[in-house]
C-alpha cells in the first residue's frame, strides 16, 4: 500500500546529485589532521634523554595507518553506494509515465473509459461490493456481486455514475467491501496509477515513486508495471 512518506524527506534526482557534490567532508579531514598533528607534536616534544620506545612508535604508526585505511575504505564504500543510487534513479526514470499496480484504489479515468481493479480474498466472500468515489469523496458508482471463491477478484467500472450517465474525466478512488458470515469488512483494492516522478528517500535509503494523486510508493509495494 502507499507509504506515508513526508515530501520534505524526499530528494529528487537533481537534488540528490547536488547533495552528493556539496557533501561536507571537513569533519573527516579534521579527524586525520588532528591525529597526525598530535603524533608529530608528541615526537617534537619528547624527552631526548628518555625517547619514545620503538614499540610505542611502531604502535602509533600502525594506529595512524589503520585510521587512514578505514577512511579510505569508507570513502570507497560511500562512492560505491552513491553510484548504486544514481544507477537506481536513472533506471527508475524509465518508469515515469508508465502505470504501476498499487494498493490504495486511486486511478485517473478518462471520460467513458473502463477502469479495472482487483482484490485478493484469502477465504472467499458471500458478496463483494465495489464503490467508486470522485476526488471530493462523493459516491459516483456502486455495485454488489454475489458469492466469490478465495483468490483474486477482478473489479471493473464502466465509467457510468449512479444515474447511468458518463462520468467526467478526473481522479477517482475505487473501494471494496466484502460480507462473510453476515459481517461487513473492507478490503484493499489494487488499481493502476501513472508514475509522475522518481524520488529518493534518504531516511529509508530507497527509491520511491510518486503516482498520480501525489502519494509516494516504495518499489517493494509495486505489484506489476504496465505500459
Amino acid at each position: 500500500m502507499t507509504s506515508p512518506i513526508s515530501a520534505a524527506s524526499i530528494l529528487t534526482t537533481s537534488q540528490y546529485e547536488e547533495e552528493q557534490l556539496t557533501r561536507d567532508t571537513s569533519q573527516d579531514d579534521m579527524g586525520r589532521d588532528a591525529f597526525l598533528k598530535l603524533f608529530t607534536t608528541q615526537l617534537n616534544n619528547q624527552d631526548p634523554l628518555n625517547p619514545m620506545e620503538n614499540e610505542a612508535f611502531v604502535a602509533q604508526l600502525a594506529q595512524f595507518s589503520t585510521l587512514e585505511a578505514n577512511y579510505s575504505i569508507r570513502d570507497s564504500m560511500d562512492e560505491m553506494v552513491g553510484g548504486m543510487r544514481r544507477d537506481q534513479m536513472l533506471a527508475g526514470a524509465n518508469l515515469v509515465g508508465k502505470s504501476v499496480a498499487v494498493e490504495g484504489g486511486f486511478f485517473n479515468s478518462e471520460e467513458g473509459a473502463i477502469t479495472s481493479g482487483s482484490v485478493d480474498l484469502e477465504s472467499g466472500a458471500d458478496s463483494v461490493t465495489m464503490s467508486v468515489y470522485d476526488s471530493t469523496g462523493e459516491l459516483v458508482f456502486r455495485e454488489t456481486t454475489g458469492n466469490r471463491l478465495p483468490g483474486r477478484v477482478d473489479l471493473n467500472w464502466n465509467g457510468l455514475n449512479l444515474q447511468g450517465q458518463v462520468a467526467p474525466s478526473g481522479d477517482y478512488v475505487m473501494a471494496a467491501s466484502v460480507t462473510r458470515n453476515g459481517k461487513l469488512e473492507s478490503v484493499p483494492v489494487t488499481t493502476l496509477a501513472k508514475v509522475r516522478s522518481i524520488n529518493w528517500n534518504p531516511a529509508l535509503q530507497e527509491m520511491a515513486l510518486e503516482i498520480g494523486n501525489g502519494s509516494l510508493v516504495s518499489m517493494s509495494d509495486i505489484k506489476r508495471i504496465s505500459m
